[in-house]
């Protein structure tokens, strides 16, 4: 799992926000797109959603990495007010059964270790802090667990604001990482983007 938070630390950390920073993936031949549609799930992953939000890039963990326990992951840019970038992952870690929705221990052990390994990855943001949760959101009326974070980039002093959405869905862990430039929109303004990337990839 540190493998794949690793990329979404750097999306955070890298947010100027010009194509090549935000995309926040691995390059050269051997990487492997992950499909536009789950073949597992059936969650949809279309090349643009809406007006502002446009897929970058994706990978398969299992083609490109030898890591089918990673899954699949999309990155989504989300043009201003947002400024900032989602991203998707799709993945089971090795196991065999995962409860649906966000109640589970099995969830909940999962979403504080994504949590953890985020701390452990940002010393260059400071004060990275908790402003709301963890507590059940329903994005796309799909219930996850939620949290929302704020750091600051001390090169730019730019507040940057994340949320983080983890599920149980169809045996799978579902997860998305949203972040955004503090500076441009507040979190409510988030929470609507976010239920139109829930509301598009579950439709």
């Amino acid at each position: 799992m540190v493998a794949m938070i690793a990329h979404v630390v750097a999306a955070i950390l890298m947010l100027a926000f010009s194509p090549a920073s935000t995309s926040a993936q691995p390059t050269g031949s051997a990487t492997s797109s992950a499909p536009a549609i789950h073949p597992a799930t059936g969650l949809k992953f279309p090349s643009i959603v809406g007006r502002d939000i446009r897929r970058a890039q994706s990978i398969d963990y299992g083609k490109s990495e030898g890591r089918p326990e990673l899954g699949y992951s999309w990155n989504y840019l989300v043009a201003p007010p947002i400024d900032g970038v989602a991203r998707v992952n799709v993945f089971n870690g090795g196991l065999t059964s995962i409860p649906t929705g966000a109640d589970s221990t099995l969830l909940a052990e999962q979403f504080d270790q994504l949590l953890d390994e985020i701390r452990q990855l940002t010393p260059e943001a400071d004060g990275l802090k908790i402003i709301n949760g963890p507590a059940e959101c329903s994005p796309g009326g799909i219930s996850f667990r939620c949290v929302t974070l704020r750091a600051v980039i001390p090169k730019t002093q730019v507040p940057i604001y994340s949320t983080l959405a983890v599920t149980g869905y169809r045996n799978h862990f579902f997860s998305i990482w949203l972040e955004w430039n503090g500076t441009k929109t507040e979190p409510v303004v988030a929470e609507a983007y976010l239920n139109d990337l829930v509301d598009v990839m579950t439709r």
